[in-house]
């Protein structure tokens, strides 16, 4: 097993590596203004030690690391966002050259993989992962950008999610992971992808050395959290690495100090942990600027070489996390709305003019905790040029919310005019209205099909040169017997009564009359009522007599014809 295990560790060395193991700052400064790079919590920097991996295996010790068959483990829907955001970011930014197992890196050193929190197969965990409040006190001092929405804080931001996600740096690099249509840093494929967009800004190319490094320090500034990711970047690109399920047993790693509040884990020397149970200690980093950089305690590991015992680590000062405690007193009220979840996706699909929309708007009003607040009144307004509205012809209505913060908006009904449209609904906020929008589309109804043609009054039509024909009769479309409402139909002078169409369509005599007022022998008529009739248009005789066809025709070719009779004589009424 000795032998297996310096092989093992040997294999490291002949691993493909990205850059050197260890970066040099002075040719890679990150950006120190950006808020992701300043201290903002403990990353986990234990370094991946496969020697050590091996020997827990022997002994059967478990170490929350390992995938079947001696595997490096990861869990099964982390794995599979990281191979997702890969993807990604090779059709999206193909120069960047963004490999799965630097995100994975980053996901092990932020929150080991989101193990511990009740990791779903859809991405979100059971309990939010959130660094500590961002005060000034241990950590950098960032005030709140986002009302509390993701951290549950509107005084100061926390890091979010399993990548660790600033408030302001998702506000602006956010991503939807899984194509639900919502960008959550709480849900590790939208995380994970936002991590590929944000490491590849600036036209970075990852398959150099200084660009990795510069990437890697602007989401952290810190010289042993670029070490201790491109480490397990390369432990993943050089090792076996294995699906394991998402709830697996596992402590998990708090980022935030105070949260880590039990007693330490027990663990045997040099077995590898999921998560930190005791209060890592601060270190001043000298090259990075002598930002504080938080690390774990190492075990004391037996060694033939005597040192000097370390003393222990003060215990830090503990930040209060604002959404637990006997009395403290939230920053945002249970009965205030922080932001609205859409139910059931922002489409509410299309539905054709004058009939109601099967699927109706639904929202959740939550607080800064997440819970849904009851009792708020939610107003859902139509906008557009459709004419869609809901019952009494209203374009708003409002809903007060449920016990657990649901509001479920009246049916609405598709306007005449077929096109987009938008249900917004709206609660008041803190610093104003908090909305969330759902799109629809109206389209035109089908065109009716008729079967047969009739005419409602039989008479001749007869009337001389330079007049018009008088009371045309009307025509009804009908379908199985019944009328058809909507058909159109074209009409077409034809000359005589025999032959085809096209042979025999006229040049002179009976005409129409167009919008202007010119002459025409072919019309499109208007449509039918809902009793399926057509009144015909007045029809104008011409100068030369003899006989013709009115030829009414539908678009799926049925047709009734009409003869015509005009006369040298003046018999129907003067033309104008």
């Amino acid at each position: 097993m000795l032998a297996a295990s310096l092989a093992a560790g040997n294999a490291i060395g002949t691993l493909p590596v990205v850059g050197p193991q260890s970066a040099n700052a002075s040719d890679t400064a990150p950006d120190a203004d950006a808020p992701q790079a300043r201290p903002r919590g403990n990353p986990d920097l234990e370094l991946p030690d496969l020697l050590r991996q091996d020997r827990d295996r022997a002994e059967g010790e478990p170490n929350g690391t390992e995938g079947p068959e001696g595997g490096i483990g990861i869990p099964a829907t982390a794995l599979d966002a990281y191979k997702k955001a890969e993807r990604t970011l090779h059709s999206a930014r193909p120069s960047c050259h963004l490999p799965w197992q630097l995100v994975a890196g980053i996901g092990r050193v932020e929150s080991v993989h989101a193990s511990g929190y009740g990791l779903r197969t859809d991405g979100s965990t059971v309990k939010p992962i959130r660094g500590p409040r961002l005060d000034g006190r241990q950590f950098a001092l960032i005030r709140d950008t986002d009302g509390g929405r993701w951290d549950g804080d509107a005084e100061f931001d926390r890091a979010v999610g399993p990548m660790q996600f600033i408030p302001s740096t998702w506000a602006t690099w956010g991503a939807d992971g899984n194509g639900d249509g919502v960008n959550d840093p709480n849900n590790i494929y939208d995380a994970a992808l936002t991590s590929g967009h944000y490491l590849c800004s600036g036209g970075r190319d990852l398959n150099r050395s200084a660009d990795l490094d510069k990437a890697i320090l602007r989401y952290n500034n810190s010289r042993e959290y670029v070490n201790a990711v491109r480490d397990w970047m390369r432990t993943y690109q050089g090792g076996k690495v294995a699906a394991t399920p998402d709830d697996a047993p596992a402590v998990p790693y708090h980022p935030d100090p105070a949260d880590a509040r039990g007693p330490a884990a027990t663990r045997q020397p040099g077995s590898v942990r999921t998560g930190s149970a005791a209060p890592p200690r601060a270190e001043r980093n000298q090259e990075s600027g002598g930002s504080a950089i938080v690390r774990p305690e190492k075990e004391v590991e037996p060694s033939t070489t005597s040192r000097p015992a370390e003393k222990p680590a003060k215990k830090p000062v503990r930040v209060p996390d604002p959404n637990a405690g006997a009395g403290h007193r939230p920053v945002v009220g249970h009965r205030t709305v922080t932001r609205l979840e859409t139910i059931g996706g922002e489409s509410l699909g299309d539905q054709t003019t004058g009939k109601a929309f099967e699927r109706r708007a639904q929202v959740r009003g939550l607080d800064a905790r997440g819970h849904g607040v009851a009792g708020v009144e939610v107003t859902y307004r139509i906008t557009g040029s459709t004419g869609t509205h809901f019952p009494g012809q209203a374009t708003t209505a409002t809903v007060t919310t449920d016990h657990s913060g649901v509001a479920l908006a009246p049916t609405f009904l598709a306007g005449a005019q077929p096109g987009p449209f938008t249900v917004i609904a709206t609660v008041p906020g803190r610093h104003g209205p908090i909305t969330s929008t759902f799109v629809a589309t109206v389209r035109r109804a089908p065109a009716s099909v008729a079967d047969r043609l009739e005419l409602l009054a039989s008479q001749p039509l007869l009337a001389g040169i330079n007049s018009r024909f008088s009371e045309l009769p009307e025509v009804r479309a009908t379908a199985l017997a019944r009328p058809v409402a909507g058909a159109r139909l074209t009409a077409t002078v034809l000359n005589g009564t025999d032959g085809e169409e096209e042979a025999r369509r006229a040049t002179v005599g009976p005409y129409f009359k167009d919008k202007h007022g010119d002459p025409v022998r072919t019309l499109v008529l208007p449509e039918t009522d809902a009793e399926g009739r057509l009144a015909l248009p007045e029809l104008f005789t011409g100068e030369c007599p003899g006989t013709y066809t009115l030829r009414l025709t539908t678009a799926e070719g049925v047709s009734l014809d009409l003869p015509l009779a005009v006369r040298e004589t003046a018999l129907g009424r003067p033309a104008s």
